[in-house]
């Protein structure tokens, strides 16, 4: 993109204040990791990361630590449409697993997906040990994971998981918007 995506205009605002206005009625806690250190937004705390440059799992990771609630849903800032009733459908099928993570195609959506904060020690291992990639930690986990069909029950057009990663993404996504 060549410039952080949390920072890019959307409405009045930065994306990523889109996102938390969006999914401010279903999340009791809003953090954000990392981000525009600027970023002052009621009802947010922003947050550093402790390991800086290791990518979402880090963040996610900060995220865990400083969570009050024992689920925490992760969702990365370029995906700007996630559907504010996918949270409560993750949370109704947790139960004994430590995450709920969405299928819609063939890749797990990991960074739009429902956590046990317990798992931040085990994070923590894998960032120590220089794994940064949230599907590893997937592979460590107890998952259950949510089909296509299940999630066009809350969206169905599955726009939660258009992610914004070149300028023609966010060009787009703009359009949509103002249409």
């Amino acid at each position: 993109m060549g410039r952080d995506k949390a920072e890019l205009p959307a409405g009045d605002g930065m994306l990523v204040e889109h996102l938390a206005h969006r999914l401010r009625p279903v999340v009791d806690e809003t953090i954000i990791a990392g981000g525009p250190a600027s970023l002052e937004l009621a009802g947010v705390r922003r947050i550093d990361d402790r390991h800086p440059g290791m990518g979402p799992l880090a963040g996610m990771h900060a995220g865990f630590l400083k969570a009050r609630h024992t689920l925490v849903w992760v969702v990365a800032c370029d995906l700007p449409d996630v559907e504010p009733a996918l949270g409560p459908l993750m949370r109704s099928l947790v139960q004994d697993c430590e995450a709920v993570v969405p299928l819609p195609g063939d890749e797990p959506e990991g960074v739009c997906a429902l956590y046990r904060r317990a798992l931040a020690p085990r994070i923590e291992a894998m960032l120590n040990a220089g794994e940064r990639s949230v599907r590893s930690l997937l592979a460590r986990c107890t998952v259950r994971y949510l089909s296509a069909i299940e999630l066009r029950a809350v969206d169905p057009g599955l726009r939660s998981f258009r992610n914004i990663n070149t300028p023609a993404d966010y060009e787009a996504w703009l359009s949509t918007r103002s249409s």
